[in-house]
Order: C-alpha cells, then sequence, then structure tokens
C-alpha cells in the first residue's frame, strides 16, 4: 500500500467516526462542530459516546439560557480559570496535559455503573475547549449538563436521584442560576419536577459545617 492510498483510507475512517454523531457535525480548521457547539481538544477514544448530538444541543440550549447570566457572576477584576491551551511549539509536556485532561473529562462519563453524585466545576470558571459561536461554555455547566444528560433517566429507572454537590456557592444569584438550571434540565431531559436535587456544604446554616440539603425553589 503506498503512501497516498494509506491517507485516503485513513481520512475515509476519520469521517465515518464523526458522522456517529449526527448529520449536523461538520469538520472546521479550529475542531468539530456539532448542533452549535464546537470541541476543540484533540480527539479522545469514545469521546462521540459522550458528546453525542442530543447531549451537544442540550449543552447548546443550556448555554443560549443561561450563559449570559453566567457571564455576568464575574466580578471585573477576577479572569475566570482556564484550561490547558494548546502550547507553543516544543512544549510537548502541556499538549500532552491538555490531552491527557479531555481524555479524563471523556471518561468520566463512561463509567459504568453511573454515579448518583457529581461535583461540577464552577459556573465562573471557563471549559475552554467547548465553544458555542466563539464563546466558551461554562466549565461547571458541561459538566452539569454532561451528568444529567446522560445518567439521571437511567438513576430514576433505579429509584435514585440525581445528586449535585454544589462546593463554594457565591451568593444569591448564582444560587438562583443553578435552581433555574435544575428546572429547564428536567424539562429538557423528560423528568418529573424536583429530580434533581443539590447538596453544597454551609457553615451558615450547620454549625459543623456539613452537608446540607438545598431545597428547589417553587415554580
Amino acid at each position: 500500500m503506498n503512501a497516498q492510498t494509506s491517507t485516503s483510507i485513513q481520512s475515509s475512517t476519520e469521517r465515518r467516526n464523526e458522522s456517529i454523531a449526527g448529520p449536523t457535525e461538520e469538520t472546521q480548521s479550529t475542531g468539530i462542530t456539532i448542533n452549535g457547539i464546537t470541541l476543540t481538544a484533540p480527539r479522545a477514544p469514545r469521546q462521540n459516546e459522550v458528546f453525542t448530538a442530543d447531549a451537544l444541543t442540550f449543552l447548546s440550549t443550556l448555554h443560549r439560557e443561561f450563559g449570559t447570566r453566567i457571564a455576568e457572576l464575574q466580578a471585573p477584576e477576577l479572569q475566570p480559570q482556564r484550561n490547558f491551551a494548546p502550547s507553543p511549539t516544543g512544549r510537548r509536556g502541556s499538549a500532552e496535559e491538555a490531552e491527557a485532561s479531555w481524555k479524563a473529562l471523556v471518561e468520566r462519563y463512561l463509567v459504568e455503573p453511573p454515579a448518583a453524585f457529581t461535583t461540577p466545576r464552577r459556573l465562573t470558571r471557563s471549559e475552554d475547549r467547548i465553544f458555542s459561536q466563539g464563546q466558551p461554555l461554562s466549565a461547571g455547566l458541561v459538566d452539569f449538563a454532561l451528568h444529567i444528560q446522560r445518567r439521571a433517566r437511567r438513576l430514576v429507572s433505579e429509584g435514585r436521584a440525581p445528586f449535585i454537590s454544589l462546593l463554594g456557592i457565591e451568593g444569591e444569584q448564582e444560587l438562583e442560576i443553578w435552581q433555574e438550571m435544575f428546572t429547564r434540565a428536567e424539562e429538557l431531559v423528560g423528568l418529573p419536577a424536583g429530580t434533581i436535587r443539590a447538596i453544597t456544604f454551609s457553615a451558615e446554616q450547620d454549625d459543623a459545617g456539613g452537608a446540607v440539603l438545598l431545597q428547589k425553589r417553587a415554580r
């Protein structure tokens, strides 16, 4: 087999793998875009099983409806925590760490049986490997959305509820966004109202600083 034939076969295989996620997918110079969400990280094994067309539509909807309010949570003097940026030529270590970090993110959602609990990253942290219309998604939103979209229905069928551990909430506005995202996610996924539960650690509500179950506001 000559080099030209090998390249042709490899390209064909990549196109078949990319088509798994759905007919709306297209490959761009900056990454792969599916249903309005662009993934810029190096491709990880089995990532198409996590970032399905349905999952990315779910992400896109939550980002469209809550992204602006999440961005407003960030104080002007604070910069969002960034994930590994593309490394300059010669800095192999950074590129390898970025690839390992993305692979770990994918593998987290391939674990069976699914865990009932997840601890998302902060809403104000940027997931700079996942974009919508050029804007990075909230890392907390990404973690929450993937947990609910991939696992919630199965957990409910097993008599369990999806729990979200919220650490370090800084104010009522952030809490309100989480509560409204719970409600909207339940509607989008088709879950009974009140299915998604949150746990936070609050020294104010519990002298021992233990876990406190947050009750959602009335609809």
